[in-house]
């Protein structure tokens, strides 16, 4: 499958084609009009609005505190609006504290979730209320060594607001970005990547913990969010122009990119290996487009904001973290920490759907089989409809995403214990479906007729959309009424909690978005690919042989 270059590409094609010479390899080309398709805002607006109430959905329904080291997050983020950036050491403590003097508000925040964290049978209302104060005291965090970019986003209600329900607020805007970074992805894939399967690949890879750590204070959602963001748009970008690729694109890459490089400790390794698979994917199509000086600007940019990425962490000592407590450090050979490793896969595979508050509430065994199931038929679908190059990447990612894994965990256990989750390396495991998805043809699937596209595209969103909102239901009853006592959440029990705008109204809120959502994916999906293509979007077109009609351009684009 090729691009059809349009006659005002159509000599670049022909300079293209006889700088690099034929191959069996497409020489894709854009028409320079695609940069600013019809369509692309407003899409990118309605996918924004129905994510960013799903993600806020998650903030209401979750207590504050509970989710994993929240509170130690809000005391850094606090602490960085106010130039505090890596804070003083405790003394006695372990290097990853540090000291920071921030509101007397959050002095109490690791009290919050004490009583219930890592006892899912136990309700959120035992929970103490945070007293008002804007009197500056010190306060400790484990994670005041990390990147400052998000928590000077985040921390901003801060400055103005001494209450607990500045905790909200601050909520709000983790789920705004990361929303516009989401958004973004679908939209890029919605309007540049109509031939192909990524509009289902990213329901797949925006699983229920996406959604979770968007809805709360931890840089986990927000790295979630703009490595998503990136391996989209460059994926995008290097199947589908070679020449003239549209500003859009093009920026969205660059500024997820350097968001992603910016955002936690191990980040820049992550950009990294995703610009390594976008070259072995596409080896050619980077080559033309280095030559671009759009392209060369927008990687100087990534390599700079990288520089200062890794600068920081070397500096502020970033990857310095607490030791774990169930897994503690071992000093063992190789071949036995790789055992341990291996009996934690399965973990790994429920972390990677959903495990909700402390670690203590994972996604229901059904919703995590179906999840997998339909991840599985993705690749397997990648791997039958994907060239030899492509299957090799595809294969080569999966398998490198497990021993780059495996490298970080050793290379940790001796001094921290085995402390990876699956969210860390979230932002490498995300690119194995997208990048399946880009590979698979909606050819695939349309010999078999409109009735079996409608099908697919109604399995697709039929399928995420129980998911995600069984396991906001989940969540959600975990919180109020305890998992194990009973199904009804508006049910007196002891320690019940309520969520700030009650109980029925979350659950109504979260419903109406994970229903929208839903609807929004069958209607992207259904015709996505299909039908007339507009004329401001490349088309991909069966290769044909070069005639003297068409000059020699592959695709038998006309001339004139």
């Amino acid at each position: 499958m090729t691009l059809a270059p349009t006659a005002d590409a159509a000599s670049d094609a022909t300079q293209a084609g006889e700088s690099h010479g034929k191959s069996s390899a497409s020489i894709r080309q854009a028409n320079p009009k695609a940069a600013t398709p019809n369509g692309f805002v407003g899409t990118w607006v309605r996918c924004f609005l129905v994510l960013f109430a799903l993600c806020a959905a998650w903030c209401l329904a979750t207590p504050l505190g509970g989710a994993p080291d929240e509170p130690a997050q809000i005391v850094k983020a606090a602490a960085t609006v106010r130039g505090e950036l890596i804070g003083q050491p405790v003394r006695g403590a372990h290097a990853a504290t540090r000291n920071f003097r921030v509101p007397a508000v959050f002095r109490s925040v690791y009290e919050l979730p004490e009583c219930y964290q890592f006892h899912s049978k136990i309700p959120a209302g035992c929970a103490p209320h945070l007293r008002s104060s804007s009197r500056i005291v010190t306060v400790s965090t484990y994670v005041g060594r990390y990147p400052p970019l998000y928590y000077a986003i985040v921390g901003l209600p801060t400055l103005v607001m001494h209450s607990q329900s500045v905790i909200y607020f601050m909520r709000l805007i983790s789920a705004l970005i990361d929303a516009l970074l989401l958004s973004l992805a679908l939209a890029i894939a919605t309007i540049w990547c109509r031939s192909t399967l990524m509009v289902e690949a990213l329901a797949l890879a925006i699983t229920p913990l996406v959604f979770f750590f968007a809805g709360v204070v931890n840089p986990n959602g927000f790295e979630m969010a703009a490595a998503i963001c990136a391996w989209t748009s460059g994926l995008a970008l290097v199947r589908n122009w070679s020449l003239h690729p549209p500003p859009s694109v093009l920026a969205a890459f660059v500024v997820s990119g350097s968001l992603l490089e910016l955002t936690r400790g191990l980040s820049v390794l992550w950009m990294a290996l995703i610009v390594v698979t976008l070259i072995c994917l596409e080896p050619r199509t980077c080559w033309r487009l280095v030559h671009q000086h759009s392209v060369r600007i927008g990687a100087a940019i990534l390599v700079a904001v990288g520089a200062v990425a890794v600068s920081f962490v070397r500096v502020a000592q970033t990857l310095k973290v607490l030791p774990s407590t169930e897994l503690p450090p071992v000093h063992a050979s190789f071949v036995v920490l790789t055992e341990r490793v291996l009996g934690q896969i399965g973990t790994y595979v429920r972390e990677f759907v959903g495990v909700f508050g402390w670690l203590d509430t994972p996604s229901p065994s059904l919703v995590t089989i179906l999840w997998i199931s339909l991840l599985g038929f993705l690749l397997l679908l990648g791997l039958a409809a994907s060239g030899r190059r492509e299957s090799v990447v595809l294969v080569g990612l999966m398998i490198g995403s497990f021993v780059v894994s495996l490298v970080l965990i050793e290379w940790d256990a001796g001094t921290s214990g085995i402390t990876w989750q699956a969210r860390d390396g979230f932002p490498l495991y995300a690119g194995t479906p997208l990048l399946a998805g880009i590979l698979i043809p909606h050819t695939s699937i349309a010999g078999f007729g409109d009735f079996a596209r409608k099908r697919v595209a109604a399995i697709v969103a039929i399928a995420v959309g129980v998911c995600q909102l069984t396991d906001f239901g989940w969540t959600l009853r975990r919180f109020t009424v305890g998992l194990g006592r009973t199904v009804n959440l508006l049910q007196p029990v002891k320690h019940g909690w309520s969520p700030p705008l009650g109980t029925p109204l979350t659950a109504l809120l979260g419903a109406v978005a994970v229903v929208a959502y839903a609807w929004w994916l069958f209607i992207r999906t259904r015709g996505h690919g299909f039908g007339r293509i507009s004329s401001a979007v490349p088309r991909r077109e069966p290769t044909r042989q070069p005639t003297p009609e068409t000059n020699g351009l592959v695709g038998g684009a006309a001339t004139g």
